[in-house]
């Protein structure tokens, strides 16, 4: 072998090696798997928060009905429908003070143990699109107890107090958490494979 050509494929093994192919692809994946991870911790935090903040509105002065399903009514606001349920109001100091507004008649006074009527919050155009049972949180608004929010049965357990806040609050962190720790992790990832695949060479 010549001198030039000893010179030549030294030069080549000095040369910093080629990364792999399938790195760049392994990269790919890795990063868009961690993109969609961390946005449905992000989403679900936001979420989250947003029915915290919701919660703290009724924590401590309002109370839960549950609903069974008899027909739906022409929504307030859009053109689809809203689902009318039946249930059994409640023993309590807040049902006391206040005429209630059931979403169909003018306020009026309930009285703990009544069968009561009332609009829920969801909407559809068709029976099948409302549940057949529901929890409604009766409110204090303005003086007046109305249906703030109709939700799955056990959705606001037995009641809304700030502990119930606290305990919404802290699941949201903990996703918020995940959503960070899901960020982290897809960094390192396209790290971890950055250096494997910088190792390594291009098949010849």
């Amino acid at each position: 072998m010549s001198h030039d050509a000893a010179e030549f494929f030294d030069f080549q093994d000095r040369q910093d090696p080629v990364p792999s192919r399938s790195g760049g692809w392994w990269i790919v994946l890795v990063v868009i798997g961690g993109i969609v991870l961390s946005l449905v911790f992000a989403v679900a935090a936001l979420l989250g928060f947003e029915k915290a903040g919701r919660l703290a509105e009724w924590a401590d002065h309002s109370v839960i009905v549950s609903g069974s399903y008899q027909t739906m009514t022409h929504d307030l606001v859009t053109k689809d429908f809203n689902g009318i349920y039946t249930g059994t109001m409640p023993d309590s100091d807040v049902v006391k003070d206040h005429v209630f507004d059931n979403g169909l008649n003018d306020p009026s006074e309930a009285h703990a143990g009544e069968q009561i009527i009332f609009r829920g919050t969801q909407t559809g155009v068709q029976d099948s699109d409302f549940p057949q049972s529901v929890d409604a949180v009766l409110a204090v608004e303005d003086d007046t107890l109305t249906v703030a929010e109709t939700d799955r049965p056990g959705t606001y357990g037995d009641g809304i107090t700030s502990a119930t806040v606290t305990g919404q609050r802290i699941k949201a962190g903990a996703l918020a958490g995940l959503a960070l720790l899901s960020i982290a992790a897809t960094v390192w990832g396209v790290r971890r494979i950055g250096r494997r695949a910088r190792a390594g060479t291009v098949d010849r």
